[in-house]
């Protein structure tokens, strides 16, 4: 994932393979994707109830649970109260 050093320093938005949706500035990175994020914020987001919002502060993700990173576009202004959704299927695989 050579690709994420165009991502330091910046804001991303990052699903995991157990459908957590993180959000925060991407401080540092190695060849496993393990990845190091500051001024994390974890959303969670329910299909009819309110949703949260984590403060979690510095968080290192593990590579192998990191299934998409993307720059966050500061332009937009999502209105999180007003997302709603069901949960997102988990990605790993049954042992």
């Amino acid at each position: 994932m050579s690709s994420l050093k165009d991502f330091l320093g910046k804001k991303v938005r990052i699903i995991t393979t157990d459908a957590r949706l993180f959000e925060g500035k991407l401080e540092s990175f190695d060849h496993s994707t393990n990845l190091v994020i500051s001024q994390t914020i974890e959303r969670v987001i329910y299909p009819d109830d309110e949703n949260d919002e984590l403060q979690l502060g510095v968080y290192l993700l593990r590579g192998g649970s990191v299934v998409c990173v993307g720059e966050i576009d500061e332009s937009v202004d999502i209105n999180w109260n007003s997302v709603k959704g069901d949960d997102l299927k988990n990605t790993r695989n049954p042992l």
